[in-house]
């Protein structure tokens, strides 16, 4: 974003009438950009809303990742978890009580998110993938795809609603070598096939490094009918190991906003409708994570012993959501209570990003989110397209 959109939208301050904002671009904007300043302002006046309506916080869970095992049969370069292969999970009537738990504090769309490690080592995903399905949750599978295949491919299609698998880059070489897995690009490509051809929802996940940026749009092109989305890698787990691979958020804004197709990248439905106030993300509110161990957490990104919140081996998941200190911490937190938010002009937007991000890469719950900058780009980004009626001329 140019210097000059950035004080176009400073002007936009909230307490100015259309005439006074219009006076002030008359003292501000240089001459070239005023006619397009004055119609962007006379645009946001016409749609801007006359009250503003505070999304609620949840008050029942919509998503539970469950961490099934902590194997996998792969060896992705950055694999933020960190894991080391431990036997340790949970056994299945556990997992069935957990489920059974989960049903009664969900809202009325609940999803369990089966992850790990890799979840398809877990020898009876199934079954209690059959016994979510059969007291209403839907089911979503976090997979590497490596163990899909036309002759189990029905049991997928039949239990799963949606299937996640981890893709990095189309160039077959490049992708196996940042999954630790040859011939990983080829089962992800079978996989998607199959599973289309029995209508389950497909999303493709990429982990964003300096190897394959400027892959990542055409994993979009090569596979047109698959829901994409991105994140880009942080220096944890053992990403630590491979830590010039990662973009600081100043390199990834610039290597981003430099992409010739970058609506492809930037345009997002995650944005706020104007005349909403998003206080804060679903951690410890919609959302629960439980690791192969039985712990509970507040997210699938913060599993930390300083975020346990208890174990379903010694207590039900109802009763920890219901009585865990931790978790009413996260539920009575607002974007105003985070320091690194209070003062900024967009964070009823944002809703103050990622709480992992801040922790993981600053050691502190209630600061900025690291990747701040680029999301902020982002929202400064949509928010211009929502008036695209106007257009301005550098």
């Amino acid at each position: 974003m140019s210097s000059s959109q950035l004080l176009g939208l400073k002007l936009l301050d909230g307490q100015s009438t259309v005439h006074e904002l219009i006076h002030k671009i008359n003292v501000s904007i240089p001459d070239s950009l005023q006619e397009s300043y004055i119609q962007l302002v006379k645009n946001i006046a016409l749609n801007y809303p006359t009250e503003i309506n505070e999304i609620e916080k949840a008050s029942k869970v919509s998503t539970l990742y469950l961490v099934l095992t902590d194997k996998c049969n792969s060896k992705c370069l950055y694999c933020f978890r960190d894991i080391n292969n431990s036997s340790d999970c949970l056994s299945k009537d556990d997992i069935k009580k957990v489920i059974t738990s989960f049903k009664n504090i969900s809202d009325d769309n609940p999803d369990i998110v089966y992850t790990g490690g890799e979840p398809c080592l877990f020898s009876d995903l199934m079954e209690i993938a059959s016994y979510a399905k059969q007291i209403g949750i839907k089911n979503t599978l976090q997979t590497n795809g490596l163990l899909i295949s036309q002759e189990n491919i029905s049991s997928y299609a039949d239990l799963f609603d949606t299937v996640q698998m981890s893709l990095d880059s189309t160039n077959e070489e490049m992708n196996d070598w940042l999954r630790g897995k040859k011939g990983h690009y080829k089962a992800v490509s079978n996989a998607v096939d199959l599973l289309l051809k029995h209508n389950v929802k497909v999303r493709l996940a990429a982990t964003v490094t300096k190897k394959n940026f400027y892959d990542i749009l055409n994993i979009n092109k090569e596979f047109p009918e698959v829901k994409f989305q991105f994140t880009p890698m942080l220096k944890i787990g053992k990403g630590k190991e491979v830590a010039s691979m990662a973009f600081t958020p100043e390199e990834f804004i610039e290597h981003i906003t430099n992409l010739p197709e970058k609506d492809n990248i930037l345009l997002t439905d995650n944005i706020y409708k104007i005349g909403t106030k998003a206080q804060i993300c679903g951690a410890g509110t919609s959302v629960l994570s439980i690791s192969s161990d039985g712990n509970v957490y507040p997210c699938q990104m913060l599993h930390h012993d300083d975020f346990s919140c208890g174990n379903i081996k010694n207590d039900s998941l109802e009763n920890i959501y219901n009585t865990s200190k931790i978790i009413n911490e996260f539920r009575n937190l607002e974007v105003d209570g985070v320091y690194g938010c209070k003062d900024c002009d967009i964070r009823y937007i944002c809703g103050g990003g990622c709480r992992a991000n801040s922790f993981w890469m600053d050691n502190d719950i209630l600061g900025k989110d690291y990747f701040c900058k680029y999301n902020e780009q982002v929202y400064f980004y949509n928010l211009m397209k929502m008036f695209k009626k106007v257009t301005i001329k550098n």
